[in-house]
């Protein structure tokens, strides 16, 4: 393994030296690593064990922090603006004066990217009126690097249950998931979760009992690395106590779009790639991406995707599901999906598997929904202000309502 890329920050459940050997493990990725010190080399050698059981060899080797260039998001910290180049991948580039942004309030955003500012930021892209202003790489990162988008792929989700109710293939979200999941109809269907609903699924307020966020991934306490370790997770979640409150309560949940990925696929007659590659990356002409294999439990989790082809997906809801003139997702579904329907916080809303929040711009508020995914994965749309920003990094928190948040005050604040 040869990288120059940046080393994200990872707690390690397991990290010991005896003699000349060293190991270490990360319960959250499955993978550990296992070395010995050469000391005539002056190195450690060893294999790094992926989830997949593959072995990968790793070495160690002893530099001077400045020479290692992927510790500091560039190798310069002085920044020069430069239009994004034009590739054959449907995305229109320009430059950003021609789209009214002001050009020292961008450069002194990614200046404060450089210095640390805004932490473990791969990319940003910025797009206006479908035009590409903006597009910056950290740490040696590039435009081809493929990145699990995390949670942001529950939107993704969202997406192809518009699609599949379009087709007839879902009743609509009012469905319960007694009726949509086979093979589990003695949980789906008992006195407790018989009226479970496939709305309450996308907005994540099924009151089963869950606490994603309260600890991080790495927590034991983290009921998503509780069900990590079950062999069925779907028979783990869906035998937690399940509380129905009034007035519905939000409660994040990992676990709703793999569910939801297998209601789909009862529903459309298609293994959850096949759909995927079927109805959303080939319409975008997206060619390189990631598409984790089924669980245990038949339904796939995350997914993977470039910058610019998260970028190209913030572009076709801008334009209500449109992309070359095709209608790829029904544009009634992406203003029900987008529009908020619960309210985690204060200053967030939720949709079906979108984030929603107002932001303020020219004195006026203005809404905008969002994709996130753990690390910073970030698709932000803004309508009205026909904007779209993508991001992408390590910043390993459970709080979507982060640093990213502020960045996109700052694009919104450089735009005329």
């Amino acid at each position: 393994m040869n990288t120059t890329f940046k080393a994200n920050e990872f707690a390690l459940d397991t990290l010991y030296f005896k003699d000349d050997s060293l190991h270490f493990r990360l319960s959250d990725f499955y993978s550990e690593y296992k070395g010995k010190y050469n000391k005539s080399l002056n190195r450690i050698e060893g294999q790094w064990i992926g989830e997949d059981s593959t072995h990968y060899s790793l070495e160690f080797i002893s530099v001077m922090p400045d020479t290692v260039s992927g510790l500091n998001p560039r190798i310069s910290t002085d920044y020069s603006y430069q239009p994004p180049r034009q590739h054959e991948d449907g995305i229109i580039v320009c430059n950003r004066a021609s789209e009214n942004f002001i050009s020292h309030s961008i450069d002194t955003l990614i200046q404060r990217i450089i210095n640390k500012r805004y932490k473990n930021v791969h990319s940003l892209l910025i797009a206006r009126n479908n035009c590409l202003v903006v597009e910056e790489y950290f740490y040696r990162y590039d435009l081809n690097f493929v990145y699990n988008i995390q949670s942001a792929t529950k939107s993704i989700v969202s997406a192809l249950t518009g699609i599949a109710i379009n087709k007839g293939e879902i009743k609509s979200v009012n469905e319960t998931l007694c009726k949509t999941l086979p093979g589990y109809e003695s949980l789906a269907c008992n006195v407790q979760n018989k009226d479970l609903t496939l709305r309450e699924l996308l907005t994540m307020s099924t009151g089963i009992a869950w606490d994603e966020q309260t600890y991080d991934y790495t927590d034991e306490r983290n009921t998503l690395a509780i069900a990590a370790n079950e062999q069925d997770q779907f028979v783990h979640l869906l035998s937690r106590p399940r509380y129905k409150p009034n007035t519905p309560v939000f409660t994040y949940n990992s676990l709703n779009h793999i569910l939801m990925n297998a209601v789909l696929k009862n529903a459309t007659h298609q293994e959850n790639k096949q759909e995927l590659t079927e109805r959303i990356l080939k319409p975008l002409g997206i060619e390189k991406s990631y598409i984790s294999e089924p669980t245990p439990m038949g339904a796939i989790g995350d997914i993977g995707l470039r910058p610019r082809d998260m970028l190209k997906f913030g572009l076709l809801y801008l334009h209500e599901g449109t992309w070359n003139g095709k209608q790829v997702v029904p544009a009634q579904w992406v203003r029900e999906s987008t529009s908020t329907k619960i309210h985690p916080t204060p200053s967030l809303g939720y949709g079906y598997f979108w984030w929603t929040k107002v932001f303020n711009w020219k004195g006026k508020p203005v809404e905008s929904f969002f994709a996130w995914g753990y690390g910073d994965q970030y698709i932000f749309v803004v309508p009205d202000a026909e904007l779209v920003v993508v991001m992408s990094g390590s910043n390993w928190t459970t709080n979507p309502d982060g640093q990213a948040i502020q960045m996109v005050e700052e694009v919104l604040a450089a735009m005329e």
